[in-house]
């Protein structure tokens, strides 16, 4: 009775230990920004009498993309494993979209082929400006995601549904990885939306190259028929400054994207170039920001500085400033703080 109990024992750990628990992630950033919006008076002229809209002052706790997440593997042979990830959008501040679905997917990782994935996630594109973007955390303020013209607030930063993708390896023992996916359309349509002149039937296309080695960090990406875009390109650096011995604690960014919109004449063309500079000795790192779109008639920019105050390796706080000016449009000066807490 004794042995049979001692296998039984053993069967058991030997099962938990083959399924291996998955890790919990996640972090909560929460934000008391107050923003100031002023209308274009033409904007303003050209709307009717009950959409007309006022120049406005409001203060508003914002949830930062914060987030909860299970990510795991399990071995399959020597050389691939399962693996997965479940990460969902939390909002503290109230009771809205909450558990909407981020990166989550399910795929194969091999040691020497690359790593296969099908789910929803982030496209190669958007992942190609890598952290050039040093407002990115700050999504709904004053990141590249927010800043863009009249009618266009997403340019570029798509999670694609219905997504499969393909990581390769390091390329011939270098530094440069190759990502290319595909975000099924799902419908069987051979027809242009109305609105935006889109075939709602065809699939949408992205990929991606990207040098990542010593401080230096390089990227390339494309995106054809992905939300609002017919294609799309853009180019994307940073480069930190003290591994190349020049001034310690200093990284500098910068990203140019062209965008052939559906439906649009123009090309929307963006270009960002950032700092982030953190001060020896101290918790303190100092950033700032200049986004510029040429879009027509409807032109935006940003300017934007902030810094970020390490309590811990997990808890940081966060002040910042910035404006948004859209042409014909509004303008909005942003003043924020807050706090990030990551697990």
């Amino acid at each position: 009775m004794k042995k049979l109990l001692l296998a039984t024992a053993v069967a058991a750990l030997s099962v938990s230990a083959a399924h291996a628990a998955p890790t919990v992630y996640g972090k909560v950033f929460l934000t008391a920004d107050y923003t100031d919006t002023n209308y274009d008076d033409n904007y303003r002229a050209s709307a009717t009498a009950t959409s007309a809209p006022n120049d406005e002052s409001t203060v508003k706790l914002n949830s930062n993309a914060s987030r909860i997440g299970f990510k795991g593997s399990e071995e399959l042979t020597d050389t691939t494993k399962l693996i997965y990830q479940l990460e969902y959008q939390i909002n503290p501040d109230d009771d809205s979209q909450q558990f909407r679905s981020r990166d989550t997917y399910i795929g194969l990782a091999h040691n020497t082929l690359g790593t296969l994935i099908a789910g929803r996630h982030d496209t190669p594109f958007k992942l190609a400006k890598g952290n050039a973007d040093v407002f990115n955390a700050n999504a709904d303020t004053l990141s590249i995601y927010n800043a863009g013209p009249r009618g266009y607030t997403n340019l570029g930063e798509y999670r694609a549904n219905n997504m499969v993708a393909y990581k390769s390896p390091t390329i011939v023992g270098m530094p440069v990885t190759f990502t290319a996916a595909v975000s099924l359309s799902e419908v069987d349509k051979d027809t242009d939306s109305p609105a935006t002149e889109k075939d709602e039937g065809a699939n949408g296309y992205s990929a991606s190259l990207v040098y990542d080695q010593n401080g230096v960090y390089l990227a390339a990406g494309y995106d054809n028929n992905m939300g609002v875009e017919d294609t799309a390109w853009r180019l994307a650096g940073t480069v930190d400054m003290g591994k190349m011995n020049m001034v310690q604690g200093l990284t500098l960014g910068a990203l140019y994207q062209n965008a052939d919109l559906f439906n649009e004449n123009d090309d929307a063309k963006t270009w960002l170039i950032s700092g982030k500079y953190a001060i020896a000795n101290t918790p303190w790192t100092a950033k700032a920001q200049y986004i510029n779109t040429d879009f027509g008639d409807n032109d935006s920019s940003e300017v934007a500085v902030g810094g970020e105050y390490a309590f811990n390796k997990a808890t940081t706080g966060h002040i910042y400033a910035g404006q948004i000016s859209r042409d014909n449009y509004k303008d909005d000066t942003i003043v924020g703080t807050g706090i990030e807490y990551k697990f």
